[in-house]
C-alpha cells in the first residue's frame, strides 16, 4: 500500500529559501506598531500636543526671578509630570520592550544597538533574496513608511528610538525601490550647516522642539584638515562613531539626549533614561548647551583614541 503525504504549502522546494531571523523581527515590530497606530493617533498624539503647550507656557516663565513665576512653574511642571505618564506606561515602556523581546535593540542608552544587531544580516538579506520575498518587503516597507508618515510623532520620548530605527529602515528598504526618490524625507530631520559653536548654539534656541540637524565642518573643531579614511564599516562602536568624514552632525536636543554626528555617518549619543517622564519635559537652553558641550567633549576624546 502506498501513502502519499500531502505537507501542502507548508513545505519548501530546495532553492527556495526564508527571510533571515532578524530580518522578520523588524517586520514583526512594525506590526506591532501598526497595530497600535489607532489608538496612538487618536489617544496619544492630542496629549503630545498638549503636553507641548505646557511645556512652552511652563519655559516662558521665571522661576528664578519671581515668586509668582516659581509657583505657577511649580504647578506646571506637577501637572505636565501627570500627564506624562499615560505616554510612558502605553507608548514607550511596550514600544521598547517589544525591540528587546525581538533582540532589534539591546537595551543600551545610545539605541546604537539597534544598527549593530541588525547590519550584518540586512547586508547579507540584500545580497541573497530571492523574487518569492519581495511582496513581503514591499509590503512591510509601505507599513512603517505609513506609520512614521501619519503619525509624524516621537511622542516627545522616542526621538532617538525613531532616529535609529529610521536608520535601519532605511538601509534594508531603501535598496527595494524603483524609483530614486528619498521615501523617508518627510519625516527625516533636516539639516543646516553651521560654521562654529556659537552660531550651533543659536540655531539649537531658535529651533528648539525642531527635529533638526546641525553640521559642522571638523576643521573648525579641530582646526586642521581631517584626511578622510577610505575604511568602510557597518559596526558602531561603544560611542556609535564610524566611517570618518569631514563634518559633525548635531542632532536635535532633548530630554538631556544628544544626538552628534562626527564624519558623513558618525554618530555620538548622550543620553540619560532614569525618571522618563520628568527628562522628557526638560526642554531649557542651559540644560541643551551643556548636552552639546558633553557630547563634544566625547567627540574629541574618541577622534584621539
Amino acid at each position: 500500500m502506498l501513502v502519499i503525504a500531502n505537507f501542502g504549502n507548508n513545505s519548501l522546494h530546495p532553492n527556495q529559501k526564508m527571510i533571515p531571523q532578524k530580518i522578520q523581527a523588524l517586520f514583526e515590530f512594525i506590526n506591532f506598531i501598526d497595530e497600535n497606530k489607532k489608538d496612538y493617533i487618536e489617544k496619544y498624539i492630542p496629549l503630545c500636543n498638549e503636553l507641548e503647550e505646557l511645556g512652552k507656557h511652563r519655559n516662558a516663565l521665571k522661576p528664578s526671578g519671581n515668586y509668582k513665576d516659581k509657583q505657577l512653574y511649580d504647578s506646571l511642571q506637577k501637572l505636565i509630570m501627570k500627564k506624562f505618564i499615560p505616554i510612558t506606561e502605553n507608548i514607550y515602556n511596550p514600544i521598547t520592550s517589544k525591540l528587546k523581546e525581538l533582540k532589534i535593540w539591546s537595551g543600551d542608552n545610545a539605541y546604537s544597538s539597534i544598527w549593530n544587531n541588525n547590519i550584518s544580516e540586512i547586508a547579507d538579506f540584500k545580497r541573497s533574496f530571492s523574487e518569492t520575498d519581495l511582496n513581503q518587503v514591499f509590503r512591510y516597507k509601505q507599513k512603517y513608511l505609513n506609520f512614521r508618515t501619519e503619525t509624524n510623532s516621537d511622542f516627545l520620548c522616542l526621538s532617538f528610538v525613531f532616529s535609529n530605527l529610521d536608520e535601519i529602515m532605511k538601509e534594508l528598504f531603501d535598496f527595494f525601490k524603483d524609483k530614486e526618490v528619498n521615501e523617508f524625507g518627510v519625516f527625516e530631520s533636516n539639516t543646516i550647516e553651521v560654521s562654529n559653536f556659537y552660531e550651533l548654539i543659536q540655531n539649537l534656541e531658535n529651533n528648539n522642539g525642531k527635529n533638526i540637524r546641525y553640521s559642522i565642518p571638523t576643521k573648525n573643531i579641530f582646526q586642521k584638515n581631517q584626511k578622510t579614511t577610505d575604511k568602510i564599516t557597518n559596526i558602531k562602536n561603544e560611542f556609535n562613531v564610524f566611517d570618518m568624514g569631514d563634518n559633525i552632525k548635531v542632532g536635535n536636543i532633548s530630554n538631556k539626549n544628544g544626538s552628534i554626528n562626527l564624519g558623513k555617518n558618525n554618530k555620538v549619543e548622550i543620553n540619560s533614561n532614569d525618571k522618563l517622564a520628568k527628562k522628557s519635559f526638560r526642554w531649557q537652553k542651559r540644560e541643551t548647551i551643556i548636552s552639546v558641550i558633553i557630547g563634544v567633549i566625547g567627540i574629541i576624546i574618541a577622534w584621539i583614541s
